[in-house]
Formats: C-alpha cells, structure tokens, sequence
C-alpha cells in the first residue's frame, strides 16, 4: 500500500487494436475509480495503442505506453519491471499472452513484498498446453472470466484450481454516470443511418458487428443472405468492423452475385447508433467467450440471432432472449432470419427479455464492485 492506504493497481494490455476487451478494461477502470477510488489507485501499460490511450485519457486514468515487440522482447520486461518497482505495485491484471508472458515475468519475486498477478481471460480460443502451462500455473495466481463457458474451459483443459479462477462478466450497461444505456435514438437519427448507408424506406437492415476475422463467421452469413435473397426481398446485410478479411468478404460477395444486398462500412466509432438503426443483430461466430456484441444490442433493446457457441447461451436464451442456430448452419440461419424478420412484436418482446437480463448481469457499477472485491480478496489471501 502507499501512504494514502491504497493498493497499488496495474493493468497491462498488450493488444495494439481496439475491440471488445478494450472497452472493457475503460469502463471498468472507470467506475472502479468512480466508486472504489478510496482503496485503490489504477494504473494501465498499453502497447502503444492510441485510441486506449485517448478513452483512457477522457477518464483521468494514468496510463504508459511501452512497446511490446514479441514474447522475446528484454526491453519490454525491463521497462515494466521497472515501472513495478517505481509504482509500487501490488497486483497486475493481465488481458492478453504477450502482456501476460512479459509482465509474469517482470514481477517474478525480485522484490521484497509478492506482486499479485491476475489474468482476464477475454476468449474462448483453445490454448496451446505448453505455453498455457507455463503462463498459466507459473506466471498466474488469480483468473478472473468473462464467461462460465470460460471458467469451465480452464479447469477442463488447464487443470486450473477453480478457487482461483471468478466469473465476472463484461461491465458494458452503464447509464450517464457513464452513457451506454441511458441514450434514446429518434425515428429521424435511425432513418439518417438508413439512409446514409443507402438503405430506403421499408427495407430491413441486418447487421453483423465485429472484427473482421474467421472466427466471427460473416462466410456463414453470406451463405445465409444467398438462401434469403431467393424468397424474401426488401433485405439489407450490413457489416461493420475492420480486419484482416475485408478483401477476403468483399470478394466472396461479389463471386456470390451479392453484392447489391451487401453493404460493408469498415470500423465506425459511433457503434450504438448503427445498433439501433438495425432491425436484427446476427452473431455467426464459431466460437465467442461470451460476445460483446450481444450485449450491446440487447442494451438497445434489439433481437438477436447468434449461433449456439461457447458463452453465448449464457445470455441468449432461445426463444427467450433471442434465437440461436446450430454453430456453422447457415441453412438454419437463413430460416430463422427469415422467420423473424417480419415479426415486430416477436422482434420487440426478444429484444426487451434480453434488455432486462444483461442490465441484471453486466451492470457496470456491479461489476466494477464484484471486480474490487476479487482484488481485495486476492491482496489479502495471495496464496
């Protein structure tokens, strides 16, 4: 602790984009500043990574940038180490296996007092066993998960002690105290969003969020939108994110003869308004720790359509709180799109069930004090 009685906080994030853990790291740090500031102060490393710099900034947050090349890199541990001992660090909280590895090893007992060492594990990828070891049982005492799916995964696959291992969930409904789910969207802002994406009057927009890589699935959904275009019209496929598969998509688009039903705009920061101008929210992933997305447009009241993969039935509940298919089944997909799509009062009721379950779990504040309590837990029990 310093001389103020606090303990000494530091997250670490190696990732050099910005996506779902991202957010999460900013509003959690925030509302544990907010509501939890007299016990600690907070500090993040990050990988040069702009934007995390600039939401981090707006919230007076202190952070660093330190330049993390590769899990090789010396310089990187000894700038942290470094940063440890000036700080005076009780506990790191990691986010991903670059920052884990050269952190882990920075506060390897080379001070008088024990640094806690906490991973976030954000996805669901499986984990190479001998890396995974080495990090995991060496470099790791406490794990805090985004999912149970999650939590499960490490005590199958890792061997992990489930006493150190918490289910937190991703804090994303916050009302103007912070800004996600206190925010209304007029008819007009909706139509402008429409309207700006060339979307006309009574067409149905269908959205997919997210990065642009494999696991997220916009193949299945192409494959869908080619078996939905043959029976019903007035669709709009709309996807939004960037990555490394843009070329990738646009082509499979085009080779489909699709393109005219297919509108992609790359990464835009003003994400809920596109939310709320969708008529559906499609998650294709094939595997998804629990999916940022889905609680961001069940936070805006909107119905949602995901496969039935790692986390996800955690939130959706089918028939319930949206619609799930069978992982990878585009042909079901494209019934259940189909199905819905005209439905408003089943879109409505979907869309509300699910509202009324994520505002219960991923409350910002309740995860933010669920968070300072595992710290504090931690601090006092490091074994």
């Amino acid at each position: 602790m310093d001389k103020k009685g606090k303990f000494n906080i530091l997250h670490i994030d190696g990732f050099k984009n910005f996506g779902g853990a991202q957010t999460d790291i900013v509003v959690l740090l925030k509302f544990i500043k907010l509501y939890h500031g007299e016990k600690f102060n907070i500090y993040v490393i990050h990988n040069g990574n702009k934007r995390l710099k600039r939401e981090l900034d707006m919230y007076g947050i202190p952070e660093f940038s330190v330049k993390m090349r590769n899990f090789a890199d010396v310089a990187a541990v000894i700038k942290i180490r470094r940063f440890l001992k000036k700080r005076d660090i009780d506990l790191i909280n990691f986010h991903s296996p670059l920052d884990h590895f050269l952190g882990g090893i920075a506060a390897i007992s080379i001070f008088k007092k024990k640094i806690i060492k906490v991973l976030t594990r954000h996805v669901a990828y499986k984990i190479d066993f001998l890396k995974g070891f080495l990090i995991y049982l060496f470099l790791t005492d406490k794990f805090i998960a985004i999912s149970d799916f999650i939590k499960k995964s490490l005590i199958k696959n890792m061997k992990i002690n489930p006493k150190n291992i918490q289910t937190i969930y991703s804090p994303r409904i916050y009302s103007e105290a912070g800004g996600l789910n206190g925010e209304e969207f007029y008819r007009e802002d909706i139509e402008k969003v429409k309207s700006g994406l060339g979307i006309g009057p009574g067409e149905k927009m269908v959205s997919l969020i997210g990065r642009l890589s494999k696991e997220k699935g916009h193949e299945v959904l192409i494959n869908a939108a080619e078996l939905i275009i043959r029976e019903r019209s007035g669709i709009k496929f709309v996807i939004i994110g960037e990555g490394g598969l843009y070329d990738y998509i646009a082509d499979l688009i085009n080779k489909k003869g699709l393109k005219k039903y297919f509108i992609i705009t790359g990464f835009k920061n003003d994400i809920k308004k596109y939310i709320a101008a969708s008529d559906l929210i499609i998650v294709p992933s094939g595997l998804e720790g629990m999916g940022s997305i889905i609680i961001e447009a069940c936070a805006l009241k909107k119905a949602v359509i995901a496969s039935d993969t790692g986390g996800i039935p955690e939130i959706i509940k089918n028939n319930e709180t949206g619609l799930l298919f069978k992982n990878g089944d585009y042909e079901q997909l494209a019934g259940k799109i189909i199905a819905l799509i005209t439905k408003a009062d089943l879109i409505e009721k979907l869309g509300l069930n699910c509202y009324n379950k994520v505002v219960k779990n991923f409350d910002a504040c309740k995860i933010a004090s669920e968070t300072a309590l595992f710290y504090m837990d931690s601090l006092k029990d490091p074994e």
